[in-house]
């Protein structure tokens, strides 16, 4: 009697079907992988320069090296050398922006060379007035439209005394067009950084452009 075998033999359409999806599984896991590793890849932290041009600035009639910049406080939230961020549809952070330096410095730098380029600065100990300048902002920030930030309190001390004779609080806010397209890991460190500077330049203009605070330092 023949025994009767059979072979299980695996329908064509089935092992074909089985095939692609095993193909499509192993795809999407690469692109899963990749996905990630783009990710981690974009997230990254910038140093940007900070400085002051004195491209545009007027001398004052009257001006003498009289005032020299005593103190910078950070009172900012985020102390250190943080200015900001390009930040991705839930709102992390892809590309982190920071100064060169501590901003207290890059601050205390900058309100020399705009005291400087005036005419106004005075040598270590060599001015009737010095400056106490509290950095209550400096930063930015893009998801889609890009923002600066900043505002400083400024102090002017009567070295004699020890005593304020002036004080003033200025700020700057202003806006980069945003373009959708042009945003997250595509996001441009170097225009969010200059939109930073501008608005630093521009605070400290305020400060030391006011006829007030010129008059007070016998410069108008």
């Amino acid at each position: 009697m023949l025994a009767t075998v059979v072979f299980p033999f695996m329908n064509a359409h089935e092992e074909t079907a089985s095939t692609t999806e095993g193909e499509i599984g192993m795809r999407m896991a690469a692109l899963c992988a990749l996905m990630a590793a783009s990710l981690l890849g974009a997230c990254s932290t910038h140093q940007v320069p900070m400085t002051y041009s004195p491209a545009a600035v007027q001398r004052p009639p009257l001006a003498k090296p009289n005032v020299e910049v005593l103190t910078v406080t950070d009172a900012r939230k985020y102390t250190g050398k943080h200015l900001g961020a390009i930040r991705g549809g839930y709102g992390n952070a892809l590309k982190t922006i920071e100064a060169s330096g501590p901003v207290k410095d890059v601050v205390h730098k900058a309100f020399e060379d705009a005291l400087n380029a005036r005419g106004l600065l005075a040598s270590t100990n060599g001015g009737s007035y010095g400056l106490d300048i509290t950095v209550e902002k400096l930063d930015c920030s893009q998801l889609v439209r890009k923002e600066a930030h900043a505002r400083f309190r400024v102090a002017v001390l009567d070295k004699s005394t020890g005593q304020p004779v002036y004080s003033k609080v200025v700020q700057d806010d202003r806006e980069g067009a945003g373009n959708p397209f042009i945003t997250g890991v595509f996001g441009s460190v170097e225009e969010l950084s200059k939109l930073t500077n501008d608005s630093m330049q521009a605070a400290i203009d305020q400060a030391l452009d006011n006829p007030a605070f010129l008059t007070v330092v016998r410069a108008h």
